[in-house]
Order: C-alpha cells, then sequence, then structure tokens
C-alpha cells in the first residue's frame, strides 16, 4: 500500500511538473512573439519616415537652389531707352564735340557758360551759386561747381577765362565736366542694394546725355572707339595736347575694375 501511494504522488507530481512547463512555454511564447511585433513595425515605420525625409530633403534642396539661383543671379543696368540726342555725336569720344544735353540744352565745353548752364536748369548747389558773380583773373579757372542729379549721381563743373580781361564767373566758359556715380552694382552686394544703385543710375541716364549711355562698360566704348584709345587698367583715356596752353585735355573714362561698368567720365577742354 505504501509504494502504491508513493508512485501515486509521483505520477501527480510528474502531471503537475508537465502541466507548469506546458504554461510557461505558452507564456515565452507569446512573449517572443509579442516582441518581434513589435519590433517589426518599429522597424517598419522608421524606414517609412527616412525614405519620407529623403525625398522630401531633395525636393527642398532642389527648390532651395532654385531659389538660391534667382536672387544671386547678377546683372548690370542697361539703358535700354537710350536714343542719341540731337547735336550730340555718333562717336563716344568725339573731339571735335565735346559736349552734353540736359533739359534739351545742348552744352558745348569752350562755348557754353555758366550763365547757360544755369538758365538749362542745372542743379547748382546754392552755396556755388553764390560765387558765380565772382570776378575770375585771365588764364584762370574757377573752382568746382557741384550739382546733385540724384542721391548716387553727381557732376561737377569747371568754367575758365580764356579771354584778354578779367571776367565775372557766369561769364566763364564750361572747360570741365565730371558725371560720377557714387556706386555701380556689385556681386557681392546685397540684391536690394544693387536694385536701388540700378535704380538710381537708370535715373541719371534719363536726365543727362553724352553721346554715349552712362551705362556703359568698357568694351562698349572701344567698340565704339578704340582710335587713340590710352587703356591703363580700368582707366581708358582720350587726350589732345593743347595748341595755346601747356597741357592736354580730352575724355577720361574710369569703369569699376570687378563689373567693367562706368564709374565716371571727366571731359576737359583747352584751346
Amino acid at each position: 500500500m505504501k509504494n502504491r501511494r508513493m508512485l501515486q504522488l509521483g505520477l501527480v507530481t510528474v502531471v503537475l511538473g508537465m502541466s507548469l512547463v506546458g504554461c510557461g512555454t505558452d507564456e515565452s511564447d507569446n512573449k517572443t512573439e509579442k516582441t518581434e511585433a513589435t519590433e517589426q513595425v518599429t522597424v517598419t515605420e522608421e524606414n517609412t519616415t527616412g525614405e519620407d525625409a529623403a525625398d522630401i530633403s531633395a525636393d527642398d534642396t532642389e527648390d532651395i537652389a532654385d531659389t538660391y539661383d534667382e536672387s544671386t543671379e547678377f546683372t548690370l543696368p542697361v539703358y535700354d531707352d537710350f536714343t542719341l540726342e540731337q547735336g550730340l555725336s555718333e562717336k563716344y569720344a568725339d573731339m571735335d564735340n565735346r559736349s552734353f544735353v540736359y533739359n534739351g540744352t545742348k552744352l558745348i565745353l569752350g562755348e557754353s557758360t555758366l550763365k547757360d548752364l544755369i538758365d538749362a536748369g542745372i542743379p547748382f548747389d546754392e552755396s556755388d551759386l553764390n560765387n558765380s558773380g565772382n570776378n575770375v583773373n585771365v588764364n584762370y579757372e574757377t573752382e568746382r561747381y557741384q550739382a546733385s542729379i540724384n542721391d548716387y549721381v553727381t557732376m561737377q563743373f569747371k568754367f575758365g577765362n580764356f579771354t584778354d580781361s578779367e571776367q565775372k564767373a557766369e561769364d566763364c566758359v564750361l572747360s570741365y565736366v565730371r558725371y560720377s556715380h557714387l556706386y555701380v552694382p556689385q556681386p557681392d552686394y546685397d540684391a536690394s542694394m544693387n536694385a536701388e544703385i540700378s535704380e538710381y543710375m537708370i535715373d541719371g541716364a534719363k536726365k543727362v546725355h553724352f553721346s554715349f549711355p552712362t551705362t556703359l562698360t568698357k568694351d562698349e566704348l572701344l567698340e565704339n572707339s578704340s582710335e587713340n584709345a590710352e587703356e591703363d587698367g580700368k582707366n581708358v583715356k582720350y587726350m589732345i595736347e593743347s595748341e595755346v596752353y601747356m597741357g592736354d585735355s580730352g575724355y577720361e573714362f574710369e569703369f569699376n575694375d570687378v563689373t567693367g561698368q562706368l564709374k565716371e567720365v571727366r571731359i576737359s577742354w583747352l584751346p
């Protein structure tokens, strides 16, 4: 009897052990399946997000590149409406016709007087106009007279007494004119700054007319007037010796050394 009870107890123990092992295996398998499923979902979500990010990044990069190209595109201002005013020469540096037009009036070096320029409406500084009645000695020039065409464009003038007697400044003839851009557009300037500079350059070109557009480039000048041109880096000169005085006179063009566009032009005259 004792042995039979021991055998029965042993069988019960074995059955209970197998049941416990079976339950433990099911729970472990469930945990493993859940873990694998979770990992699979996570990986799938990460991969999808990565692909979308790659697509968006490529599109954005292309858009940014296009925007960058548009915002950084640099072009020189050109006065497309330039027409040759009546009486001016087709040659950009004509020694026999050193002149310009303002408000429809042709003003000629060696002929037009300070009074002529005042009557034409040149916007001289008031402080300079106060000197128009001053006497100028024989063979002397006046001090420079300043005129502001706009905020970024200025002009300067001198008048000479080439007679045999003393003259009032207003009766002296124009012997020097300088047309100057305070700034010219540059590739490394902000786009809005270049736009503002260009606007003032075009405005100046509309008000003051030479034989050439004041948005001129060095290449365009030499294409039109290569004869007797003296090149020195960014400067191009056309000069002749005076028949009466020691010295020379003519045209001096100064161009920006980065863009090659006109920075200023100086025209002088001696008998």
